[in-house]
């Protein structure tokens, strides 16, 4: 992660060319991108049909080193990593194999001719920076979801690759799975009837063991001002480096971490690109350290019907799921999609059933093949921003204590 506005980041704005322009952000950081599209495009190299697509990854912790996996499992080769702590930079480089370059400066990365894509698996408050840049730098992106940090992020990545004739690959994974597919499929087939409720939910138990709840020193091992970069400034703390999805100056908790999926689905299965009116509810039962609720949920109200959104770390009876509620039938997702007829209580009979499975890798094939192609991925830009954007205001109807209404059309609060 580069300095703020140190010689390297100006370096390389004058490599890559374009005329800038400043955007304001909320933490006071300002970037810059080209108001037009990106000539580093027109360098871009044609990819034959024995070509290996060549793939640099920023972040290589949990998500960062997963997709370096699968990326070579998908045929990549992963010839650049970059992070701040060595212990996971060094992990990048092990799972990477061979000698890949080695980073902390993602500017540096980036100004690499040898690749053709990058992943972007850093802490949320830097990947519309990064993104930006990525562009700036005639890169095609998978960035990890959720997407932005503020709806007004959101709406300045989509403008800003818009601009460019890159490909973005939002990791809004549900929508490269075939089984996601086909239960849109029955949906508009009208088999459940009006559907005037849908209820999604993720629950896990992390109570006894909370993955992230590491205080290890490490602060000699990570560069902390590079971690912070655009973030209001905090010395140095384990739980915010381990933890950062939990705090505010980095991410948006579980509604946005969470919702990213499970607020994708209501709104592709449904059609819809918005709420009509947000209201959630929640806080800190349990995890004293968290800054963001470990128990949310949140209402929305697309007029025509209403979805619910539920989401607590501290049980896993619901595990992970949704059901739509039509007049005529239920559509169950669980361990497997399921219809339900109306009438009488289960255990009864489904009247279709198709298997559920990860999806993971099919986004990152589909990722790797759109740079080949040039086609649209199964999550562009527009839709990662569409379906953040009704987890922030989950978010800001949370830290506000009232109901927010939105336009989604205008992109703007009511």
């Amino acid at each position: 992660m580069a300095k703020n506005n140190g010689s390297t980041r100006r370096e390389f704005l004058k490599r890559t060319g374009g005329k800038a322009a400043s955007l304001g952000l909320a933490a006071g950081y300002a970037t810059v991108h080209a108001a037009k599209p990106v000539t580093a495009a027109s360098a871009r190299r044609v990819i034959g049909a024995n070509d290996r697509v060549r793939i640099g990854v920023i972040g290589t912790g949990g998500r960062g080193g997963w997709f370096i996996k699968e990326a070579r499992k998908q045929g990549a080769d992963v010839v650049a990593v970059c992070d701040v702590c060595t212990i996971r930079l060094n992990q990048g480089k092990r799972l990477a194999g061979g000698e890949p370059f080695a980073t902390d400066e993602y500017l540096r990365l980036l100004d690499r001719n040898d690749i053709d894509g990058v992943n972007i698996s850093t802490p949320d408050h830097w990947h519309h920076n990064m993104l930006l840049d990525a562009v700036k730098a005639g890169k095609d992106v998978y960035i990890e979801k959720p997407l932005s940090k503020t709806i007004e992020e959101g709406k300045s990545m989509v403008k800003a690759v818009r601009a460019t004739d890159c490909i973005v690959q939002v990791g809004n994974h549900r929508r490269s799975g075939d089984h996601w597919l086909r239960a849109k499929e029955v949906i508009e087939s009208g088999k459940l009837g009006k559907i005037t409720w849908v209820r999604v939910f993720d629950t896990r138990n992390w109570s006894k063991n909370d993955p992230f709840g590491s205080t290890e020193d490490i602060r000699d091992k990570v560069d902390w001002k590079k971690f912070i970069g655009p973030a209001p400034w905090h010395e140095f703390d384990a739980h915010r480096y381990f933890a950062w999805r939990w705090y505010w100056d980095y991410a948006g908790g579980l509604m946005t971490d969470i919702g990213a999926h499970q607020l994708d689905v209501v709104q592709w299965l449904m059609g819809r690109d918005g709420p009509k009116r947000v209201a959630a509810n929640g806080g800190n039962y349990f995890f004293d350290y968290w800054e963001t609720p470990d128990v949310v949920h949140s209402v929305l109200d697309y007029d025509d019907f209403c979805a619910v959104f539920s989401v607590g770390f501290l049980n896993d009876q619901g595990r992970v799921g949704g059901e739509f509620y039509g007049t005529d039938a239920t559509l169950v997702v669980a361990d497997k999609f399921s219809v339900y007829p109306q009438g009488g209580r289960r255990p009864r009979e489904a009247l279709e059933e198709w298997p559920n499975k990860y999806e993971g890798p099919a986004h990152v094939a589909n990722f790797l093949d759109c740079i080949r192609t040039r086609k649209e991925p199964n999550s562009p830009i527009e839709t990662g921003h569409r379906v953040i954007t009704a987890a922030h205001l989950g978010n800001i109807s949370y830290r506000s204590g009232k109901r927010v209404g939105w336009d989604a059309a205008a992109e703007r609060m009511l």
